[in-house]
């Protein structure tokens, strides 16, 4: 089960680069890119496609993209401290199977009308993100892709709006995804700078 443990980690945050990208997109058709709305379903968009994105002015998806740099500096590290082939894990069926289980008890869609909902909407999004980062953790820790029940919530002991203490483990993996965990949340606080400034 450790290595299913091991192998599911890049699906799961390749599952949170396709989030902050979809969450980037909805935000870009609000303004830049709002001949593209109503056309292409953020949620559709090709990879590929994604350096759209870079040519993007609004300072809250140039966020999202830093936090997607952020995955993926972490995806490249991951696979060095464990010594994983890139493709191989990739194409792994059962490891994408695994991420997907809890993918789906933290990730949600949520309606949005305006610009301002958006931003409102992504501390929702960060926060799910993260949570489900932490749920991984706990995987990696127990070595076991299921996780009791009691533990799904432990989550919130550590999360209260922030984090009051820092995140500490001396397993290279945990510790990694633990550091992703703060990077992302030190980049919703700039995201909710531009909310709070636009309601001045």
């Amino acid at each position: 089960m450790k290595e299913c443990v091991i192998g599911l980690v890049p699906h799961v945050l390749s599952f949170v680069i396709n989030e902050l990208c979809k969450n980037a997109f909805l935000v870009a058709y609000e303004k830049d890119l709002s001949d593209l709305k109503g056309l292409v379903p953020a949620d559709a968009i090709d990879p590929d496609d994604w350096e759209l994105l870079e040519s993007v002015d609004d300072e809250v998806v140039q966020i999202i993209l830093t936090s997607v740099d952020k995955v993926v500096t972490c995806i490249k590290t991951y696979y060095m401290i464990n010594n994983l082939d890139e493709l191989e894990t990739m194409e792994n069926e059962e490891y994408n199977q695994l991420a997907s289980d809890s993918h789906y008890a933290y990730i949600m869609d949520l309606e949005s009308k305006s610009y301002k909902d958006l931003l409102i909407n992504l501390n929702t999004v960060y926060f799910c993100i993260t949570r489900y980062i932490y749920h991984t953790t706990i995987q990696l820790r127990l070595d076991e892709p299921d996780i009791p029940e009691e533990l799904y919530d432990e989550f919130l002991e550590v999360y209260n709006g922030s984090f009051d203490e820092e995140l500490v483990s001396e397993d290279k993996n945990i510790s990694l995804l633990y550091d992703l965990i703060l990077d992302l949340s030190t980049d919703l606080v700039k995201i909710d700078k531009f909310y709070w400034e636009g309601e001045e």
